[in-house]
């Protein structure tokens, strides 16, 4: 009788330390902001024990390949630059919002993880973190060549680009409920087309858009950095939006570098 009871008692026990986690402990764990004793240690040795498992030991097919490079940065520039900043420092415009905040790709810890692991955070992501998994917008190789990038940025030998900010007057423009113009404006920035291209097309160098407006590469995207967007991420009547906001700066020549 006396170990049936221990046996309920320990059952019970541990009925009541779950229903404690999840009443108290999983809410906490969703509204802090302060890193707990060895939490960040943790943290970054469970990251890196499951990309070098599950990421295995491939080597980028594409690291010496200088032309990948203006792929990786056109990747990097609209999907990664606004958490992990245009330098890879982790200062971007959401870097230090997030908890855990943007990685610093610049730091030891990350130069130290291998191509195969970066490639497999940046395609499947990271759970509990603010880092998304980008496998169904970028291609394989477009993702080896968004890792390439990133090693260029920890050399230094990276050149960013400054693609212009949005004023106050273009983004009040985007209303849904205005024109098909003012709709596929707010697709636009819902999106952050703006974020590789510029509020108007008129991002520097090749991310400029001005005067080459073909929306179905939104569909198929590209070799040079542009990701796909199926029909779960903007249907086809949004589409149509878009490119009636898209035809508003179609005329106007692409600006230069």
């Amino acid at each position: 009788m006396s170990k049936r009871r221990s046996f309920v008692l320990a059952a019970l026990g541990a009925v009541a330390a779950l229903i404690l986690v999840l009443v108290v402990a999983l809410p906490f764990a969703l509204t802090h902001r302060t890193d707990l004793p060895l939490e960040r240690v943790y943290g970054d040795a469970a990251v890196s024990v499951v990309s070098r498992v599950l990421g295995g030991d491939a080597t980028n097919p594409v690291a010496n390949d200088a032309r990948a490079l203006s792929t990786g940065r056109a990747a990097y520039t609209g999907s990664c630059a606004v958490c992990h900043g245009a330098k890879g420092d982790g200062r971007g415009a959401f870097g230090r919002t997030t908890y855990p905040d943007a990685t610093d790709f610049t730091s030891d810890a990350a130069k130290s993880k291998t191509d195969a692991q970066l490639f497999w955070i940046v395609k499947n992501g990271l759970g509990f973190t603010a880092m998304p998994a980008f496998g169904t917008q970028y291609k394989d190789d477009e993702i080896w060549a968004t890792v390439a990038y990133i090693r260029a940025l920890q050399r230094g030998t990276a050149s960013a680009l400054a693609v212009p900010e949005p004023t106050l007057a273009q983004l009040a423009a985007a209303d849904p409920a205005v024109s098909r113009q003012t709709r596929g404006a707010a697709i636009y920035f819902a999106l952050g087309c703006h974020l590789c291209h510029g509020p108007e097309g008129d991002a520097p160098g090749d991310l400029s858009i001005r005067g080459r407006i073909e929306t179905e590469i939104v569909r198929r995207g590209s070799d040079r950095g542009m990701p796909a967007y199926g029909t779960n991420l903007i249907s086809d009547a949004e589409l149509a939006d878009l490119e009636v906001y898209l035809l508003r700066f179609a005329a106007v020549p692409s600006s230069p570098d």
